[in-house]
Order: C-alpha cells, then structure tokens, then sequence
C-alpha cells in the first residue's frame, strides 16, 4: 500500500510540475509580443524530445550510475543524450514545428551551434530540477530508513541488555532464598512475599524505555527492605531523597545492580559494623544518584576489584546509559581500602517529553 502510495504521489509531482513549468515558459516566453499561442505551441512541440531524455536519464541513466557513485560514466552519458536530444529538436522544430505555427517561417540555421546549445539548454533545465528533487528526495528517504534501522538496532540492543538485567536480580535474590532456607527462618515467607512485589514490577511494568522515577526509587526501598529481613542487623543503611521526584522519567532498574553490588560484595556473616549509604538528589537539570558501602575488613572474603567495578549488572548500565543518553551522562566507581563508591548523574526527562 505505501509502495502504491507513493508512486501515486510520484506521478502527480510530475504532472504537476510539467503543467506548471509549461504555464511559467509560455507566460516568459509570449509576454514579449503578446504571443502566448504561439508560446505554448512551442512548449508542447519542445514535449515529446524533453521526455525521452529526461525520462531516459531518470530510469535509466539515473539508478544504473548514479545511485551507483559511477559519476563520470553518468555525467557521459548525460552530456551525449542532451547533445542527441538538441540535435533532434532542432530538427523536429525546424522540419515540423515551425512552419506549422509560424506560417511564414524559413528554415535557417536549423544545426547552428547556438540554436543547438539553446535546445540543450532548454532541455536540460527541467532535468537538473528533476533529477535534483530525486537525488535530494531519496537522500532523505535512505536517511530516514538508517536512522529508523538504527533506532530499532538499539530498541533491541536495550531490551537485550534488560532481559539480561532481569534472571540477574531474580538469581541473587533466589541466592538470598537459599541462604533463608538453609537457615530454616521463619523469615522465609515474608521474603517471598516481597519478592512477589518486586517481581510482580519486573515483569509488568518494566517493559518500557522510561518509567517513573517515584516506582524505582520506591523498588528500590522495596529491595533494601528485602536485605534487611535477610541480615538483620548485621548492617546499616541509609536512604536520603531529595529534590521533587514527580513526573520524572528514568530508565527502568537502572541504579538496582549498585544496590545489589552494596549488598553482595560489602555485607558479610562475620562483622556487624558494615553500611551502606544511598542518596538521591533531583535538581530541575539531573538526577544524581551516589551510593557508599563498606567493605569488608577480613582479606579472606574480600571481593576483586574487577568485580567490584565490572559487573554484569554494572556494565549493563553502562551500556544502557550510552545508548539512551549518548555522552551525556555520568558514571564513575572509586574503591578503596575501607568503601566503595558509585556515582551517576542523568538528564531529567519531565514526563511531557516523552
């Protein structure tokens, strides 16, 4: 339907154009005496040569060279077929034509050089609007199939990289079950019952690019909330909001995998002395999201450096981040000997630009 569509939209362009072009020379051409029949006449007898080589160029010379970036062997053949073309005009006009509408007309000079040049001028003229339209008409169009290819490369690059992020979360937190369930707590129900919370946002309502700001931060608590039936009080953890986080838009579980991180690789059985401290600061221009935790005193169970900074989780914000936000974001991650450290800071996306 839309190939039908256009070639339908392409015919009338022409049409139009031929009428208008053909109106415009008539009204130049006999508004010196007054000569406007006669003005058409030649306009309508110039028709039959202007279509071939125009048409010619446009069907043949055009997608077989052109497109093709063989630019000299086009420019050739153009040149050759308007220098034909002159030579048939000339002729028609000057055997057919001519005496026709003028009737006192002589044949003189029908191969003059000038009167050879002004046919190829007149020829060439609506070919160079013609075939310039096109060029610039499927520039824009192969432009527009790019960047439409591009943004659905990275529509499905960022739901891979989520789809990825999800059996992440689920596979720590069934981890967390096992730990519950090995222990025989009587903590164990309430676990699953705020996995089945968190779970039940995974699933429904992080399929999309963007969501809202106030549902992470409060997944987020839910998640904590889930560590802390977990550990006990073998930690500390410390949440500060601040700025209006209403009609704000982030990418869905985008600050989760450091939280995760915090909890994984700073929490252990044996100290009671670990914390975590989480701000989140909203300004009218960004949202900034900082993340501290402890890290454990024992060299045994320290955690690697490598996996501290590169993570699955951690890499795959990365990743997400350069394809939403290009180079304007910020992700930084600082260890230590006592903490580690991860900061991000992104554009605010107001709901109404979405």
């Amino acid at each position: 339907m839309r190939t039908n569509n256009t070639c339908i939209r392409t015919l009338l362009f022409h049409i139009l154009f031929w009428v208008v072009y053909t109106l415009i020379f008539t009204f130049v051409e006999g508004g010196y005496q007054n000569q406007f029949r006669e003005a058409f006449l030649i306009e309508v007898a110039h028709t039959p040569v202007r279509f071939a080589v125009i048409y010619f160029n446009y069907f043949f010379l055009l997608p077989k060279y052109l497109e093709k970036a063989r630019y000299i062997e086009y420019l050739g053949f153009t040149l050759l077929t308007l220098f034909v073309g002159s030579l048939a005009q000339r002729y028609l006009m000057g055997a057919y034509f001519n005496p026709i509408i003028f009737p006192d007309w002589h044949n003189t000079g029908t191969f003059a050089f000038f009167r050879v040049l002004q046919a190829g001028i007149i020829i060439a003229s609506p070919l160079i609007f013609i075939i310039g339209f096109t060029v610039i008409s499927r520039w824009v169009s192969l432009s527009k199939q790019t960047a439409d290819l591009e943004k659905e490369k990275k529509q499905a690059e960022l739901q891979l990289l989520k789809n990825q992020l999800n059996p992440h979360f689920f596979f720590n937190t069934l981890n967390n079950l096992f730990g519950l369930a090995q222990e025989k707590s009587d903590l164990t129900e309430r676990v699953i019952l705020k996995l089945s919370d968190l779970m039940s946002y995974v699933l429904y309502e992080t399929d999309q690019t963007f969501v809202s700001l106030n549902r992470e931060i409060a997944y987020i608590k839910n998640y904590i909330e889930l560590e802390k039936i977990r550990y006990g009080d073998r930690f500390t953890c410390n949440f500060s909001l601040s700025g209006n986080v209403t009609n704000k838009k982030i990418p869905p579980m985008l600050f989760l995998p450091f939280v995760e991180n915090a909890f994984k690789h700073g929490i252990n059985q044996e100290s009671k002395d670990t914390w975590i401290n989480i701000q989140v600061n909203i300004s009218d221009e960004k949202i900034t999201f900082e993340l501290e935790n402890s890290l454990p005193k024992v060299p045994s169970i320290r955690t690697e450096e490598s996996n501290l900074k590169g993570g699955i989780g951690i890499r795959n914000v990365r990743r997400r981040l350069e394809l939403l936000y290009l180079e304007n974001f910020v992700l930084d991650t600082y260890l230590n000997q006592k903490s580690y450290r991860a900061l991000v800071e992104i554009p605010v996306i107001n709901q109404n630009m979405i």
